[in-house]
């Protein structure tokens, strides 16, 4: 069996994740979300606030039996508040830093924790961003902490290399997605986000990807690594 944990599954590529992974009898998937639609005897979903990191602290990946490969994806991610910095409300700084961030880093230790002395394929995936490697005025919470994901991908990596079994760990970014995010984006007034030219072109010329499609990317490159160009990557439909 390969068994997913996937945070952010209530709806966009979390969702999309779940619904395409279910769809093969091999895969189990446990969910990490604050709201949840889906059923399916080989999925089970934890509620949880990645904002709150009393409750992160709180989750535990359980003992498996039968197990060909393990996976976390670290999917779930906020934008916040699109808005300079000088205009932000303190809280919203706080839940990006944590639910981008903090509770990554808190799942990936507790996730490597339970199972670095597996001799099973183990992979983590945690979902980065162009934003990651280039700055957007209004975006300083997501791009910092989209940042931090890239980094801690390659500190993961550096050390895994020291493990008897070795864990395999990449960041890879979706590429731009249509998604409830780029709604919120394509809201935002000029005056917080000088480039929403650039997102309302993409949405008007078709050139945003399906959430469905990058799901079948990511689950692809789950199956096979190899498919992955590089330890920080981009999807490119």
């Amino acid at each position: 069996m390969n068994y997913y944990f996937i945070t952010g599954t209530s709806s966009g590529i979390g969702k999309a994740l779940v619904e395409q992974l279910l769809l093969d009898e091999k895969n189990y998937i446990f969910g990490f979300s604050r709201t949840n639609s889906l059923k399916n005897e080989r999925f089970t979903h934890q509620k949880v606030n990645l904002a709150n990191l009393e409750e992160v602290k709180n989750l535990n990946f359980p003992d498996l039996k039968d197990v060909k490969k393990i996976i976390l994806i670290n999917n779930a991610g906020t934008l916040g508040s699109i808005k300079h910095l000088g205009n932000l409300n303190t809280e919203d700084i706080i839940t990006s830093f944590n639910v981008n961030l903090t509770s990554v880093a808190l799942l990936t230790n507790a996730f490597i924790k339970q199972y670095q002395q597996e001799n099973f394929e183990r992979i983590i995936i945690n979902i980065s961003s162009g934003a990651a490697q280039k700055a957007y005025d209004g975006w300083a919470a997501y791009c910092t902490t989209k940042a931090g994901v890239n980094m801690l991908t390659e500190a993961i990596h550096k050390e895994q290399q020291l493990m008897k079994f070795p864990i395999k760990a990449f960041a890879i970014a979706p590429g731009v997605v249509d998604t409830e995010m780029q709604n919120v984006i394509r809201k935002t007034d000029k005056k917080d986000f000088s480039n929403i030219d650039k997102f309302h072109n993409l949405k008007e010329s078709g050139a945003l990807y399906e959430a469905k499609d990058v799901a079948d990317k990511l689950i692809a490159m789950c199956e096979n690594t190899d498919l992955i160009e590089g330890l920080i990557s981009r999807i490119e439909l």
